[in-house]
């Protein structure tokens, strides 16, 4: 048992943050069995490469899952957005390898142009069918992790 020493125990208890977690860690079992479903929860997340097509296709690489999570949360913000600037907040890969991602996802119809305002730009959004994987893919997975922290609690 990894937390059997009470000093080990503690200061993993001080460092951790417990405030968005409605579970009292009493005991070095609880801690144990906390770790062991978290393990759990992102093995299965990570072998679970999403239902839809279009979700598997940006869970294939670190790169396009990365480019998939910055739509999401410019999209969730109520803000589209255009390739430039995708490439721009994903600048530690090559301009070259996220155009290509970009540009591989809108021919597979992943991620789709919506026009601007002014009509000059076109700007990028997720398909439709994407939002509802993705949505699909998270809820899962948060309903997962629920259900293996309320194993603790009984």
């Amino acid at each position: 048992m990894p937390f059997k020493e009470q000093d080990t125990y503690k200061l993993i208890l001080k460092k951790i943050e417990l405030g968005n977690l409605n579970l009292e860690l009493d005991s070095p079992e609880k801690l144990k069995q906390l770790l062991i479903n978290i393990n759990k929860f992102m093995t299965k997340r990570l072998e679970d490469s999403g239902g839809e097509d279009c979700l598997k296709w940006f869970l294939k690489t670190m790169k396009k899952y990365q480019l998939l999570l910055t739509i999401m949360n410019l999209y969730s913000e109520n803000s589209s957005t255009y390739k430039e600037e995708l490439i721009k907040k994903l600048n530690k890969y090559s301009h070259k390898t996220i155009l290509h991602i970009i540009d591989e996802a809108l021919l597979k119809k992943y991620i789709v142009y919506k026009k601007s305002n002014d009509n000059k730009k076109k700007l990028i959004e997720p398909s439709v069918r994407l939002l509802i994987a993705y949505m699909n893919w998270n809820i899962k997975h948060i309903s997962n992790y629920s259900n293996a922290v309320k194993k603790i609690v009984d």
